[in-house]
């Protein structure tokens, strides 16, 4: 399952268990609105397999489509009482997780059309608008310089096969988005995306959002401290945080407190270290890694926004140059033209 479907599919269970709805009763009415047919016989073979006695983590995990996360944690909220609570926030964590993903993807899309239009200008400037200029210009007696020609054939070749490949790109973006929309996963698409999203400038600020999200829920379920962060260390890959919290986890292991273990680390620093002190002598640790996890996501936010309005004028000003080096080299054999008639 996506984060979208895995988000509205834990906030209408949450929702069905706070009505006093019971488990079983609650995934058969959800299987009644199921966008598949597939889908519809799963919730339903889910819903038997509880009215059975299985637990919902078993069933989650038998069907093979949610992620271990979400089995472990509805493992949790059924062993501490706290299945509804747990349900809840990861709705909140994967709706969260569906638009960060989204972002990226649109701080992708639009430096990609950027970059095609910026090509299809240049390649048909150089196809269309020079021949024009060449052949009035052999007309008058006069050539374009050896230099200026051999750019314009570079050029022409270079933009056609850049124009082909972002054409294949492009085709293969919609062919992937075709096939999502009809709910067939793409599995090396979504391992492209991950990488991109680990590898990013932004990653590091990621990572950070999932993993204060991530010991959020594990706080309200009831689960050790430990465990939330043993958890969160298997689905983090940023590699420095990523290290950093298994390092974390051996601290906690070897009886360190979470604040001491986190300072030791240097996940956080400054104000987040001091908030979350505060929240560990307070007794509210769940708040602050919640209002830590909206930080770093609106931090996120405002970085691919940055970088995406930076990137625009530097398209605008790379185009500039290009096309008024272009037309400098056409005119100036027309000048020399102009001079020889004056």
């Amino acid at each position: 399952m996506r984060a979208r479907e895995l988000s509205a599919f834990c906030m209408q269970i949450s929702f069905l268990l706070d009505a006093g709805i019971s488990l079983d009763g609650g995934l058969a009415i959800v299987a009644e609105d199921a966008s598949t047919a597939k889908e519809k016989n799963m919730l339903m073979k889910m819903s038997e397999e509880v009215e059975l006695g299985d637990s919902l983590a078993t069933v989650l995990e038998r069907t093979q489509e949610f992620p271990p996360y979400v089995v472990k944690m509805a493992q949790v909220g059924q062993e501490t009482g706290t299945l509804e609570v747990v349900m809840r926030s990861l709705a909140d964590y994967y709706d969260k997780e569906s638009t960060m993903a989204e972002n990226i993807k649109n701080a992708i899309t639009y430096p990609m059309i950027m970059i095609f239009m910026l090509i299809l200008v240049l390649f048909v400037l150089l196809t269309k608008v020079m021949p024009i200029f060449e052949g009035v210009y052999e007309q008058l007696g006069a050539q374009l310089s050896p230099l200026t020609k051999s750019a314009v054939q570079v050029g022409t070749i270079a933009s056609g096969i850049a124009l082909a490949v972002i054409l294949t790109l492009g085709l293969s973006a919609l062919f992937i988005a075709f096939f999502s929309r009809k709910g067939n996963q793409l599995k090396w698409t979504e391992q492209l995306i991950r990488l991109i999203k680990e590898k990013s400038s932004i990653a590091g600020m990621l990572a950070k959002r999932r993993f204060t999200a991530i010991l959020a829920i594990s706080i309200k379920s009831g689960l050790e401290t430990d465990k939330g962060v043993e958890m969160a260390a298997e689905l983090i890959n940023q590699s420095k945080i990523h290290e950093k919290i298994v390092h974390c986890k051996e601290e906690l292991v070897s009886g360190t407190n979470l604040y001491d273990a986190l300072k030791a680390t240097e996940i956080f620093k400054g104000m987040d270290l001091q908030m979350i002190k505060v929240g560990s002598r307070s007794g509210k640790l769940d708040a602050v890694f919640d209002q830590l996890s909206k930080t770093y996501e609106e931090e996120a936010d405002q970085l691919i926004d940055s970088k995406i309005a930076r990137f625009e004028p530097t398209m605008v000003i790379i185009l500039a140059i290009t096309v008024g080096l272009i037309l400098l080299s056409v005119m100036m054999p027309l000048v020399g033209i102009m001079a020889a008639i004056g």
